[in-house]
């Protein structure tokens, strides 16, 4: 049943479902708690679910501030004390890894398993960041419910493929219908700032929690494998200390969307 809890000074919106040991799943950069929902279902059946959205997200309060990964990865420490919840599986997707990652390593007594989805990267490379500074430059030109927006998301999120077989203007439809309702401009800026600025290259190797790190092999926004400049998803799982990585041929970044059944399967046989 959903809920608002009172954090750190906002409201933020959670929902528990599901029974047993506690996975968390900490949303991306547009679209809120609704980027778990192609998997939800099935999680819940195995395990309680915690989805909830950041602040700045979806249900929760969007205050005028600005937004960091300190500050997302401190309300979720406070949200988990909210619920009673003392140890969890962490899962975090697109900029949710991010998090994922920041939170295990600033709170490794609360992490029991992390599972880093839609391609973990360490750092960005150079056309990493080139990405986030696009939607920078369109969301502040646009908005970021836009068209113009949600096109060039689609074409980030998902395989070519994928894209053709679904439809450019309806996943278009779809995507910027997802960013109306669940993320703010000011925010969603805030948001690919923190992807810019992500470096914990160093901190990997520290990381105790056993991790799954999962891609899509047609992943250009958080790729497989970065230039030169950057750390992807291949090299993270090398630098995690027994690591595995999954990698969903074919898929783009949205492989939840595209590969649902393989990426709950890969979930709930390293949860297992």
């Amino acid at each position: 049943m959903a809920e608002i809890a009172a954090i750190n000074g906002t409201r933020i919106w959670f929902d528990l479902v599901g029974s047993g040991d506690t996975v968390v799943q900490i949303g991306g950069a547009v679209s809120a708690h609704e980027g778990y929902d192609p998997v939800t279902p099935d999680l819940s059946r195995h395990f309680e679910v915690l989805n909830y959205d950041h602040r700045g997200y979806g249900h929760s309060d969007r205050p005028e501030q600005r937004y960091t990964i300190d500050v997302w990865c401190d309300d979720l420490v406070a949200l988990l004390d909210h619920v009673g919840r003392g140890r969890v599986h962490v899962h975090g997707g697109s900029m949710g890894s991010f998090v994922a990652i920041a939170f295990a390593l600033k709170y490794p007594e609360r992490v029991d398993k992390l599972l880093l989805g839609a391609g973990a990267v360490a750092k960005c490379d150079a056309m990493g960041v080139s990405h986030f500074r696009v939607w920078q430059y369109l969301a502040r030109a646009y908005g970021v419910g836009s068209r113009e927006v949600g096109e060039e998301l689609v074409n980030k999120a998902f395989s070519r493929r994928y894209i053709d077989e679904m439809g450019l203007d309806a996943l278009t439809d779809a995507m910027v219908d997802t960013a109306s309702r669940n993320a703010s401009t000011h925010v969603f800026i805030d948001a690919c700032q923190v992807m810019i600025d992500a470096d914990v290259r160093a901190q990997l190797p520290h990381l105790a929690a056993p991790t799954l790190v999962m891609v899509g092999s047609e992943d250009v926004l958080t790729p497989l494998d970065a230039g030169p400049g950057g750390v992807g998803a291949r090299d993270v799982a090398k630098m995690i200390p027994g690591a595995t990585l999954k990698v969903f041929e074919g898929a783009g970044h949205g492989h939840y969307g595209e590969q649902t059944a393989e990426s709950v399967r890969a979930i709930l046989d390293f949860l297992a």
